[in-house]
């Protein structure tokens, strides 16, 4: 199923954000830092400078490591498109991080190909090698438990 993108009738910019799994649900990320930007036009956001901006929804990819993750990553884009979103934007973590992006990129693009898919969010807070390494290190953190 195709979903139907609702037309831009108002004249805001009606955004979708796909987030990496990782860092929303294993590292507790609230997409923060994406979402400031986008209100303060910073980072990819810059290009909406003096304009409205309704955001849609975040969603977050289905996680590493995965074999089918270009088959799940299309509902999830289906399922901003259906709410309305025009473009989607991929978060800095997913682009940075992700070693599946650039087939998750060629699958979105090939299924919507009319679809405005941008590949960033927040501007960069450190280098991606900082933040690479930041983050892998708290992936391998075990998490705290009431199991000891």
């Amino acid at each position: 199923m195709v979903a139907k993108r609702k037309k831009k009738s108002d004249g805001k910019n009606k955004i979708g954000i796909l987030a990496c799994s990782n860092t929303t649900r294993v590292l507790d990320c609230p997409v923060s830092a994406c979402l400031k930007d986008m209100t303060d036009r910073k980072g990819a956001f810059s290009r909406y400078k003096g304009q409205e901006i309704e955001l849609i929804g975040v969603i977050s990819c289905n996680g590493c490591p995965t074999i089918k993750g270009e088959e799940v990553i299309l509902p999830k884009v289906e399922a901003l498109l259906h709410y309305g979103a025009g473009r989607i934007h991929l978060t800095y973590c997913l682009m940075t991080l992700c070693p599946f992006v650039k087939r998750y990129i060629k699958v979105i693009k090939a299924k919507f190909p009319s679809l405005d898919l941008i590949e960033g969010t927040h501007a960069p807070h450190q280098t991606d090698g900082q933040f690479r390494c930041g983050v892998a290190a708290m992936l391998k953190e075990r998490r705290k438990t009431i199991i000891p």
